[in-house]
This record gives structure tokens, sequence and C-alpha cells, in this order.
């Protein structure tokens, strides 16, 4: 058992103004307990969390201190899984599914990444509030 956090959740816990923050508070709570057993991420996630908050709280030194101690700090969530080539070609298969039965909307390469992780290391949970995964994984919000 266990649990993959994606991007929207990270930036709930930083950005007091986000729609998710008080349900992003209320999962760590929940996520610390063991409720969801083994916690995981991703480089790609990281990576997309850091740009994110620099650019929604216009590089504010604390926020991407904080950001950094939730993956790589003293504060860290989650083991940060990297991605090999049988990651990167699964989710260039889900991309394309993806964005070819999503009308309106494109989803992310890196929301995709998501899924090929959680395919490769049995995960069935997702801690998003994404609707796209929907039909994936099993969508904890």
């Amino acid at each position: 058992m266990g649990i993959f956090l994606d991007t929207g959740f990270y930036m709930g816990l930083i950005d007091p103004t986000d729609d998710h923050y008080n349900r992003s508070l209320e999962i760590l709570s929940e996520l610390q307990t063991g409720k969801f057993g083994q916690i995981f991420t991703s480089s790609f996630v990281m990576a997309e969390s850091a740009t994110l908050v620099a650019s929604r709280t216009k590089k504010d030194p604390q926020a991407i201190r904080e950001i950094r101690n939730f993956f790589i700090g003293n504060e860290q969530i989650a083991i940060i899984l990297r991605a090999n080539e049988e990651i990167e070609s699964d989710a260039w298969v889900i991309f394309q599914k993806l964005n070819l039965r999503i009308k309106n909307k494109v989803v992310s390469y890196i929301d995709c990444t998501n899924i090929a992780f959680c395919k490769k290391y049995l995960l069935d949970n997702i801690l998003t509030f994404d609707p796209h995964y929907n039909g994936w994984l099993t969508r904890i919000s």
C-alpha cells in the first residue's frame, strides 16, 4: 500500500491563498499517521512544484525554502522516485492516450509520468486535485 503525491498538494501546503490550502494541511496530518502507507513523489513533481511556487509567490525566498524542505530538507514528506527509460516510454504512451481522449485540456507530460510511476511501483492512490487521473488511479483529494 502506498500513495503518490502530486504538485497541487505541495502548492497547497505553501500558499495560504491556494484553493486547496486547508485540505492540503488536513491531508498532511493524515499522511503522517501512516494511513496511506509508504509515501512517494518524483523528481518531476519536485521540479514542477519548485517552479510553480517561485512563480506564484513572486520568488518569495521563504516559500522557496519551504518547498525545498518538503522535498529534500528536514521536513521531507515522500521518497523521491527518478525516471528511467521504462518510465519515460510508458509516460509517452499515457500522454498520447490522455491527450487524445480529453478535449479542451492538455494533460501535462509530468502528470503522465505520475501515472507511469504509480503503475511501476503498484501504487493505486494519488494525492491530487486534478480530475484527469480518474479512471487511472484512486484520487485522494
